[in-house]
C-alpha cells in the first residue's frame, strides 16, 4: 500500500503548452492595450483643432455633393420616425465597435491562431493609418451641424456617451475621417468569411453593413468617412501581403525540416517498410 501511494504523483505536472498559450495571451492583451492607450493619447493631443475640423467638413460636403452622395440628413430623417430602430442603432454604434472586434480576435486566438497574426497586424495598420488621417485631416461630424437638419441621436435618444467624464476627457470628437467603426467591422467580417467554410459565414457581412448604417444615421460620420475606411482596410491588407507570404514560406520550411528530421530518426526497418 505504501508503495502504491509513493508511485502516485502528489500534484499534477504543469502542461508546457498551456503555459505557453497563457504567456502568448498575456502578451497579446498587453500589446493591444498598449496600442489602444497610445492611440487614445495621440487623438487627445489633436482634439482641439476646431477651425480646421469645420473647414474640412465643408470640403467633405462639397466633395459628396460633387459625386451625388450627400444624402446623410435625408437618410437620418427617414429613420428618425422609428424610435426603436434609432434606439438599436445607437447602441450598435456604441457597443459593437469594441465588443465585436474583441470577440473576433478572441475567437481567432483560441480556435484559429494561424490566422490571428495577420488579422491583428492589419488591425494595427488600419488603426494607425486612421490615426494619421485624424491628425492631418481633423473633421467635424455631421451631428455638429444642426442647422443642416442633423440630429445628435446619441444625445437625443441615448445613451449619452459624450456626457461621461471618462469619454469626454479622452475622446477626440473631430476624428470622423475615416470611420474606424466601419474599418474594424469590415476587418472582423473578412476574418470570419476567410476562416470558415460554411455558406453561413456570409452572415458576418451584416456587421459592417449595419455599422455603416449606424454611423451615418447617428450623425457621427459622413458617407466619405465610410468609403475611406473601406479603402484603408484594402490598402492595409495589400501592404501586409509580402510579410504574410514571407511568414507562410518560413512556416512551410519549418514543417518540411521537421518532417525530414522525423524520418531520419525512424529505425531503418520502419523506413523500409513505409516505402514498400
Amino acid at each position: 500500500m505504501a508503495q502504491v501511494a509513493l508511485d502516485q504523483p502528489t500534484e499534477r505536472s504543469t502542461d508546457p503548452r498551456r503555459a505557453r498559450v497563457g504567456l502568448l495571451a498575456t502578451r497579446e492583451i498587453m500589446l493591444i492595450a498598449a496600442g489602444l492607450v497610445a492611440y487614445r493619447m495621440v487623438r487627445y493631443l489633436v482634439r482641439d483643432d476646431l477651425p480646421d475640423a469645420f473647414s474640412n467638413a465643408q470640403r467633405v460636403i462639397d466633395w459628396e455633393r460633387a459625386v451625388g452622395i450627400f444624402n446623410e440628413v435625408n437618410l437620418q430623417s427617414t429613420f428618425l420616425g422609428s424610435h426603436p430602430v434609432v434606439f438599436l442603432l445607437n447602441r450598435y454604434y456604441f457597443i459593437a465597435h469594441f465588443l465585436g472586434t474583441a470577440i473576433v480576435l478572441t475567437w481567432l486566438f483560441v480556435r484559429h491562431r494561424d490566422r490571428y497574426g495577420r488579422v491583428r497586424r492589419v488591425l494595427f495598420a488600419v488603426t494607425m493609418g486612421g490615426l494619421a488621417l485624424h491628425v492631418v485631416f481633423p473633421l467635424a461630424p455631421p451631428r455638429w451641424f444642426p442647422e443642416m437638419g442633423f440630429v445628435d441621436t446619441l444625445q437625443t435618444y441615448g445613451p449619452k456617451v459624450y456626457d461621461s467624464g471618462a469619454v469626454t476627457s479622452t475622446a477626440n470628437q473631430i476624428a470622423a475621417m475615416p470611420s474606424l467603426h466601419v474599418a474594424w467591422a469590415l476587418l472582423g467580417a473578412w476574418a470570419v468569411v476567410s476562416v470558415l467554410d460554411s455558406r453561413w459565414r456570409w452572415i458576418a457581412a451584416i456587421h459592417p453593413l449595419t455599422m455603416s448604417l449606424a454611423v451615418v444615421v447617428t450623425a457621427n460620420h459622413w458617407w466619405l468617412d465610410v468609403v475611406v475606411a473601406a479603402l484603408l482596410v484594402v490598402v492595409a491588407f495589400q501592404a501586409d501581403r509580402p510579410l504574410q507570404q514571407f511568414l507562410s514560406n518560413r512556416t512551410d520550411q519549418r514543417i518540411a525540416i521537421s518532417l525530414r528530421e522525423s524520418v531520419s530518426h525512424q529505425p531503418a526497418d520502419s523506413v523500409t517498410a513505409s516505402t514498400r
